[in-house]
């Protein structure tokens, strides 16, 4: 995880957050949760305002209609991860698409690390409980509303009927990642120098750093330098195993991530920033093709992240210009056969991991939000990307709190947004 010494010991190690730069859009990064302050609530829209032909929705049948044709299905969310509606939405929503639509994969914007522990384990016999699929998809989704997926998720990956893989290169506290991995990686090197790689690798995964004695440049270096050693040692070996290929991805996942570090400490260099944020994205792009790689022909893959990565093209979106996300490669390899579904919600609450409940403003008259509801009595709508291209440049809140303009159905192929949203219930997640 893209870490520097001076942020709290839960950030660092991944705790129910990702780690990001400090933002240049409020919508992207979690600092904003911090700044966010509580909205005065507007009115309804007045019934007189211009009417647009929708299809309601009482559940997924909109969206499951969308989705099912398609090969890879891109699902979105607020970057705040902290809307339960949409949680809620997008769990059934997973369930429906792997029972009736033969999607047999799901992708997660969580680290890449624990799910290839999971499958191996599968692969040797192993039992593969609850609580370790729980791990893997990690903190950010601790919440009821995601963990009621996980007894289905856990009974089709034992069945083999479906693959669980992560996308992201950071790490996550409490994992297979930072409690076993740098074991299992050093086995590749040879006597001093593998007991030599394994204190250097704990001591980071372990994050034993002080304030004396804190993260700095030179522990980078070090780990950088056995992740190449190992890399070396993989890249040599005569045998070619999956076990082998396994490793040499997570090393791979990890050297991307390692190079971002400290780089955020200059992000007053120009462009440095947008350099983060795509390289990130491109790394996630990079896992996804590997994990998409490995799986069957003719597959169905399920991406579950949030909508600034799922999007399909951010060049219209306010304050997002110059980003790549991972949507936008995924729709270029997949030309039509790829879907990105959205949310939005009208007003409501929402709460970031374990943090206070906030509310959300009501959505101004002019938004698309209070347009669409302006004329409807319905608890959710469903917009298709024609109906989406009618409030192009209207403001909008897909990727965040905050109201952003962008020609929607460029970023999207679909929008659900929900009249009132609800803060997760957030649990405690159980450890491995």
């Amino acid at each position: 995880m893209g870490t520097t010494a001076r942020m709290p010991a839960d950030a660092r190690m991944g705790i129910g957050t990702h780690m990001t730069p400090r933002p240049i859009q409020a919508l992207i990064y979690f600092a904003s949760v911090l700044l966010l302050v509580i909205f005065s609530t507007v009115s309804l829209p007045a019934r007189g305002q211009v009417a647009s032909s929708r299809t309601k929705i009482a559940d997924t049948d909109a969206a499951v209609h969308a989705l099912c044709g398609k090969h890879v299905a891109l699902l979105g969310e607020s970057s705040i991860h902290g809307f339960g509606n949409t949680l809620e939405f997008k769990a059934q929503l997973v369930r429906r698409l792997v029972d009736e639509c033969h999607y047999n994969a799901l992708f997660v914007e969580s680290g890449l690390y624990d799910y290839i522990h999971i499958e191996r384990e599968l692969k040797s016999g192993q039992d593969v409980p609850e609580s370790m699929i729980s791990a893997a998809i990690g903190g950010l989704w601790a919440n009821g509303e995601v963990q009621a997926l996980v007894p289905f998720l856990t009974e089709k990956v034992k069945a083999g009927s479906l693959t669980l893989g992560g996308l992201d290169d950071q790490l996550g506290a409490g994992t297979y990642a930072s409690r076993e991995m740098s074991s299992d990686l050093v086995q590749y090197l040879q006597n001093d120098e593998r007991a030599r790689c394994l204190a250097v690798l704990e001591r980071h995964m372990h994050w034993q750093y002080t304030e004396n004695a804190p993260y700095s440049p030179s522990d980078k270096e070090e780990i950088v330098g056995c992740l190449n050693e190992i890399q070396t040692q993989l890249s040599s070996t005569k045998e070619k195993t999956k076990s082998i290929e396994e490793s040499r991805a997570m090393v791979d996942s990890l050297q991307r991530n390692f190079a971002r570090n400290f780089t955020e400490d200059d992000f007053t260099k120009k462009g440095q920033e947008l350099k983060w944020i795509n390289d990130r994205d491109r790394s996630m792009y990079l896992n996804y093709r590997w994990l998409f790689g490995r799986l069957p022909p003719h597959s169905k893959v399920i991406v579950w992240a949030a909508t600034v990565h799922t999007a399909k093209d951010l060049s219209s979106a306010e304050g997002c210009q110059g980003m790549v996300p991972l949507g936008s490669y995924i729709k270029k390899d997949r030309k039509g056969q790829a879907f990105s579904l959205g949310f939005s919600v009208y007003s409501g609450e929402y709460a970031f991991t374990h943090q206070p409940i906030r509310r959300l403003s009501d959505a101004p008259p002019s938004s698309l939000e209070a347009q669409i509801f302006a004329h409807s009595d319905s608890d959710a709508e469903y917009l298709s990307a024609k109906q989406l291209r009618k409030y192009n440049s209207v403001a909008a809140r897909l990727m965040g709190t905050n109201f952003k303009t962008a020609g929607w159905d460029q970023v999207v192929d679909g929008l659900v947004i929900f009249r009132v949203e609800r803060a997760p219930a957030w649990i405690k997640r159980p450890n491995p």
